[in-house]
């Protein structure tokens, strides 16, 4: 054989198409791989353990084959194989540049955590998704699905520079409402009513129900009792706040702020409240 087909080392140019076109089809089969290790783990754990476990073990895979390849068709030829994946890098980076960022971005979401699988997020930059939940993640794309019903399709390196809300990894949000209040209702006894409806209501915090305690960061159970720490743990011990915030010639502004655990409650709380409110300042108007 003529010393010009000689690419690097002793390894033919035919040998250096022939690794490249093996590595290529090891990616697909380390994705199968991955697939199937998921679907089958999803059954016994978590989605987020089943997810992670599937990639080591693809990655395991991908390495092993790697390995085998390059003491099979390169000889193991350090000089060669660098040679190898180097050209391969380039035409794939040159060929979807788009891909290697997303890739990137995911590598640096999974890393610092920002997002997991099942959270609650809002996403602030276009498309702007509500709150949405964490459905699936991979390390070029993560899907996100509305309330609505409304699947997104987010790339990561779109994710990566966009601002986004956790709810989840908060635990707990203040809620703030703002409402107008006639001039003959005092403003004490508006205050008065509201506190009463916030602190009676089973889903705002602290006043919650003990089937939905779990759900709250830093609760420690004893013996089917519960304890929480709220000086240490969370800010203002949950009080709820009834704030004067305007005045003008037909009534009164008032801002109601209050805490809940269960971002996905949130209009439903608030239009209890509003309801309760509307109902309770009536009665104390007629009397």
């Amino acid at each position: 054989m003529s010393d010009t087909h000689i690419l690097v080392g002793n390894v033919t140019i035919e040998s250096f198409i022939l690794f490249t076109a093996a590595t290529i089809a090891l990616i697909f089969l380390s994705y199968l791989c991955y697939k199937a290790v998921y679907i089958a783990l999803t059954r016994l754990s978590s989605r987020s353990v089943a997810r992670w476990t599937a990639r080591l073990v693809g990655y395991i895979i991908f390495g092993i084959g790697l390995y085998y390849l390059d003491l099979t068709i390169l000889g193991f030829d350090i000089s060669a194989t660098f040679a190898s994946l180097g050209i391969l890098s380039i035409a794939l980076a040159f060929a979807s540049q788009q891909i290697i960022s997303n890739l990137l971005a995911g590598i640096i979401i999974a890393v610092n955590r920002t997002i997991e699988l099942d959270n609650w997020i809002e996403i602030g930059n276009e498309p702007e998704t509500g709150i949405a939940q964490v459905r699936d993640m991979t390390f070029t794309r993560t899907i996100v699905k509305d309330r609505d019903g409304r699947v997104f399709i987010v790339p990561n390196a779109s994710l990566l520079s966009s601002k986004i809300v956790n709810y989840s990894q908060s635990g707990y949000i203040e809620i703030p409402v703002t409402i107008t209040l006639p001039p003959a209702l005092p403003f004490v006894r508006a205050r008065d009513t509201i506190l009463a409806v916030l602190t009676a209501h089973p889903k705002i915090l602290p006043n919650i129900i003990p089937e939905n305690m779990a759900q709250i960061p830093g609760l420690v159970m004893k013996s089917r009792q519960y304890e929480l720490s709220l000086q240490k743990i969370f800010p203002g011990n949950f009080s709820s706040r009834v704030l004067l915030s305007g005045l003008e010639p037909s009534g009164y502004t008032v801002s109601i702020r209050f805490w809940i655990s269960d971002i996905t409650l949130r209009e439903e709380i608030v239009s209890d409240v509003l309801c309760e409110i509307g109902q309770r300042l009536s009665l104390t108007g007629k009397s």
